[in-house]
């Protein structure tokens, strides 16, 4: 857990972690929209810039991504193999919550105080690990594209003598419908088992892409309907994306989701976020921030409802080596849940 000094100023120790990257002149770096795209993270959106700016040298780089989006004809017979991957590399990351323990060491009932037995406590500290992706993309028909993902990670803290093992398998096939505007299907399935807990998460979703230009910016935008399946309970989620390539600025991104109410349980219910991506140093650096309500369950009698905070920078300090600092905060109706936390991540590319 964070120590004492940490708990009342975790926000003012991640904003002073960002202060050398705002303060550095090459954070006064203009990219143009073109460069703002391919820092986006999208391949549609850098499609898209590609084809509306036209830079030099683009040819290649746009044959390749709208090869992976199967918008090019090549004679081959369907369906044609685009592209796979297959990666793996060290973790190495520091975690106020390791096993998903309960913050807090007591909760007040009627007066009454309750004490958390040690082991439903949250562990923090170092852990070491493996993570490995793999995926596939096919061109079923002319615009039809399926893409098969997956990723595996397991940690361990060697100091608390704990582990956590996490899977994920998704599925999408991918509809070009047409002057930049697209309709994606997909599935998936996720796993996470601590030394206190397990969860699993099967999911759907429709969504609708549109590409197009405003405001001197590009934009990618993006609606959709998606059901998930918990353990215990189902909830249907509506979400709202938007990213933009905007010049002078970078990549702009705003993700709006809203979840059904499910009674008995502290499911998510609103979840907001707000990114920014532009070179510092030649380098990509994302600053990003948000919010999550939970609410639906209560504890005691007490209904609960958890507000979730997090600010967060990402910083590519090499080709194949970033560094990713978070502070989240949460905070509850039923204090034991209420939790600063702090992530550092170390990623190997």
């Amino acid at each position: 857990m964070l120590p004492a000094s940490w708990k009342a100023g975790w926000r003012a120790r991640v904003f002073a972690s960002l202060l050398p990257c705002l303060a550095s002149p090459a954070w006064a770096e203009q990219p143009d929209r073109t460069q703002a795209a391919l820092m986006s993270g999208s391949p549609r959106l850098a499609g898209f810039a590609l084809m509306r700016d036209r830079p030099a040298g683009r040819a290649p780089l746009l044959a390749r991504l709208l090869h992976h989006e199967g918008m090019l004809r090549d004679g081959r017979p369907q369906p044609v193999l685009l592209s796979r991957h297959l990666t793996a590399r060290p973790l190495l990351r520091w975690d106020d919550n390791i096993n998903g323990g309960i913050p807090g060491e007591s909760l007040t009932v009627g007066g009454i105080d309750l004490t958390v037995s040690p082991e439903s406590r949250a562990r923090g500290g170092l852990v070491l690990g493996l993570a490995a992706s793999a995926g596939a993309r096919y061109r079923l028909a002319p615009g039809r594209v399926l893409r098969l993902a997956g990723q595996a990670t397991a940690v361990y803290s060697p100091r608390h003598d704990l582990s956590r093992q996490d899977l994920g398998l998704g599925a999408c096939l991918a509809q070009h419908l047409g002057e930049w505007r697209f309709v994606d299907l997909c599935g998936g399935y996720a796993f996470g088992r601590t030394d206190l807990s397990e969860s699993h998460l099967a999911w759907t979703g429709l969504r609708g892409t549109r590409l197009f230009e405003a405001a001197g910016a590009l934009h990618e935008m993006s609606l959709g309907l998606r059901q998930t399946w918990r353990k215990d309970y189902r909830q249907a989620f509506a979400d709202l994306s938007l990213g933009s390539a905007v010049s002078g600025i970078g990549a702009v991104g705003l993700q709006l989701s809203a979840g059904e109410r499910v009674a008995g349980h502290n499911a998510i219910r609103y979840r907001a976020g707000l990114s920014l991506t532009r070179p510092v140093g030649n380098r990509p650096v994302t600053l990003g921030i948000g919010w999550q309500r939970e609410e639906g369950s209560a504890v005691f009698g007490t209904p609960r409802r958890d507000d979730v905070r997090t600010l967060g920078i990402e910083v590519a300090l090499t080709p194949k080596f970033t560094l990713l600092l978070a502070g989240q905060h949460r905070s509850s109706t039923v204090p034991m849940y209420d939790e600063n936390r702090v992530m550092l991540d170390v990623r190997w590319r």
